[in-house]
């Protein structure tokens, strides 16, 4: 499952906003929004590629998923975040790839609002 901005090829299934905070600020806050989440694991972080690798372990049986979130510039002053989320065996997911991408990017849009919301410290 590709969540991606639009235009990106690959056409992905789910459409990520701009969101008016630099690149280095988004991926931490996807990251602070998806460790919050359940059964999710940081397997590998790539800093200089803003990248995030996840392991996300499914509720029943404990099947591994894969998740990747790549935070990147967007003209002219916001980012954009790139995810892909997919199961490390079988073909069918039940759309538990698509749901889990919805459900993070609903709490990342939080995250943002959020800290758009706080006042700057003094």
């Amino acid at each position: 499952m590709l969540a991606a901005p639009a235009g990106w090829t690959p056409k992905p299934d789910i459409v990520t906003p701009v969101y008016p905070v630099p690149a280095d600020r988004l991926l931490a806050a996807f990251g602070r929004a998806a460790a919050a989440l359940p059964r999710a694991f940081l397997a590998a972080a790539y800093p200089e590629a803003r990248q995030l690798h996840w392991v996300v372990r499914s509720a029943v049986f404990n099947f591994p998923d894969l998740v990747m979130a790549q935070a990147m510039p967007h003209d002219p002053a916001g980012s954009t975040l790139l995810l892909y989320s997919r199961s490390a065996y079988g073909y069918g997911d039940f759309r538990v790839n698509r749901q889990r991408l919805t459900v993070w990017l609903a709490a990342l849009d939080n995250a943002v609002r959020q800290s758009a919301e706080r006042p700057p410290p003094l």
